[in-house]
Formats: C-alpha cells, sequence, structure tokens
C-alpha cells in the first residue's frame, strides 16, 4: 500500500492549519447544534500549533477525541490535526503513546466514521492491536468494527505480514469490493498463481476481478500471465476492456524488460489496430507496437 499518499494527506490537513492568524486562542462557537459543530470543527482546524503550543494544545485535542458526548465533526477534526501533528517527527514524540492510546480507544468507538479513520491510522503504523481488531473481525462477523473490504485493505498496509490464509477464506465466502480486497492481498501469495490464471481466463468474472487477477498472476509469474494474455488478446470473443488491459500490461512487461516480441503475435496485434473499433484496444495496440520497434 502507499503509505506516502496516506502521509501527504495529513501533512496537507496540518498545511492548513498553519494559516496566519491572530495570536489570541480560538473559542468555541456560542450556537448549538450542527452549526454550532461545524463552527467548533473549524476553530481546532484553523487554529496553527507552533511548538510552543503543543504541551496545551495536544492534550485538548486529545480530548476532543475521546469525548464520545462531543459532535462526530469536532471529534473528526481534532482527529485529523493530530494525524497532521504526528508527522511532525521528535517533535511530537512526547504525546505519541497517549496519541495512540486514544486512537485505540476511539477504534471501537460507535460512530462509525471516527472508528474506521481511528482504525486505519493505527494500521498504517502496523499497530498489533488495531491488526488483532481487524482479525477478530474477519473471523467473527459480529466483532467487526469496519467493512470487510476496509479490514483487508488496512491489514494489507503491513508488507510483512501473512494474511494469505485468511484473505482465501474472505475470498471464497465474500462478494463485491471485500473479494477484490481479497484477491489484492493475494497478489504476493505464490499459493494464489492457479487461482488467478483461472479466474483471468474466465469471461463470466467482472472484469474488476480479471484486472486484479492480471495483475496478481503478472506478480507472481511473469511468463504464466504473458501466455494467458496472449490468448485474450487474441480472442476475438472476449471482452475489449479486458484485451485492451492484458495487452497495456504485455506492452508494459516489454518495455520494463526489453522482451524480444513474437513475430506472430505483433501480426496479430497489427490487425487489431487496423480493424477494432475500441478506443482503449486500439491505444493498447499502438502502445504495444511502439515497444516492439528498435
Amino acid at each position: 500500500m502507499d503509505i506516502d499518499r496516506y502521509r501527504k494527506r495529513y501533512e496537507a490537513e496540518l498545511a492548513k492549519a498553519a494559516v496566519p492568524k491572530p495570536r489570541q486562542r480560538a473559542t468555541k462557537a456560542a450556537t448549538t447544534g450542527k452549526a454550532g459543530a461545524a463552527a467548533r470543527a473549524a476553530a481546532i482546524k484553523a487554529v496553527p500549533i507552533d511548538d510552543d503550543d503543543l504541551a496545551t494544545r495536544v492534550p485538548d485535542l486529545l480530548a476532543t477525541l475521546r469525548n464520545r458526548k462531543e459532535a462526530t465533526t469536532v471529534r473528526m477534526a481534532a482527529l485529523q490535526v493530530l494525524g497532521a501533528l504526528d508527522f511532525l517527527g521528535p517533535r511530537f514524540s512526547p504525546f505519541r503513546a497517549d496519541y495512540k492510546q486514544v486512537l485505540r480507544d476511539v477504534a471501537t468507538d460507535p460512530r462509525a466514521t471516527l472508528r474506521e479513520s481511528a482504525i486505519e491510522l493505527l494500521a498504517i503504523g502496523k499497530d498489533p492491536y488495531a491488526q488483532d481488531l481487524l482479525v477478530r473481525g474477519l473471523e467473527r462477523a459480529e466483532d467487526a468494527v469496519v467493512s470487510e473490504a476496509r479490514a483487508l485493505q488496512f491489514l494489507g498496509y503491513d508488507d510483512h505480514a501473512d494474511y494469505a490464509p485468511l484473505a482465501r477464506r474472505v475470498y471464497r465466502r465474500a462478494t463485491g469490493a471485500a473479494r477484490e480486497e481479497a484477491l489484492r492481498m493475494l497478489a504476493t501469495d505464490p499459493q494464489s498463481e492457479r487461482l488467478f490464471t483461472r479466474l483471468l481466463k474466465d469471461k463470466s468474472e467482472k472484469s474488476s476481478i480479471r484486472r486484479i487477477s492480471a495483475s496478481g498472476l503478472q506478480s507472481l509469474n511473469p511468463e504464466a500471465f504473458e501466455r494467458a494474455a496472449r490468448r485474450i488478446v487474441a480472442d476475438d470473443d472476449d471482452y475489449n476492456e479486458i484485451r485492451a488491459t492484458s495487452l497495456a500490461a504485455l506492452a508494459h512487461g516489454r518495455e520494463a524488460h526489453e522482451r524480444p516480441a513474437d513475430p506472430k503475435f505483433v501480426d496479430t496485434v497489427q490487425k487489431l489496430t487496423d480493424t477494432t473499433r475500441s478506443t482503449a484496444l486500439r491505444s493498447s495496440s499502438r502502445r504495444f507496437l511502439g515497444s516492439t520497434e528498435t
């Protein structure tokens, strides 16, 4: 998973808070209800935090996040600012243990939005408590704190953990997004090569499942993927979308590894370029033919 994307997101939150402001602290809005909560949330985000403020502001933010009587929008604002501050490195170190504990508390919060955000932040940090919580939820539906798809996605942040057996169980029972996330998790599992091969060839499968299978098989066994992809590209009865995806992947493989082109397959692709009405397939064909030029 791309952890840098989350780092940039929270750094952006911190940048939003670092706008010029009067020296006085923001106060709670006098209004109540949704408007009051929105104003308090905006105030939390709007007040920049200097190093001298950390000792005062961070405990306040932690208390706000932990307070289940507070509005969700206000608590979420506190969570976003704390998430950004976590990237300050050593400057945030004195508060990190308390911050992690509050995130663990919120990981079982009744409010789904807060719960999911807290678990995601913990999972990005490969927190064992969050990982155990996610695994329990996948093993027992009544213990689930997030959806199956999100649980698998969050567990996937730990590239060194082996959740393949769990992912296979989820794949066999799941539908929709959870089934797709299970396959993504299996993309590094050598035992899943046959599964990806079968799914890639199965015309009755959803295109999203076949695309994920193509990526997984290409990662596990590039040669097996090339054989399967060539058959798909040459099959006029297959869907143009998956043919285009397969051909684009073949072109990328050639560009990355400079493998010699099969003249017969090049002829097949050239005919596709000349005859297909699919814009995507024509584009992939041209890219592949360009990769064969010396």
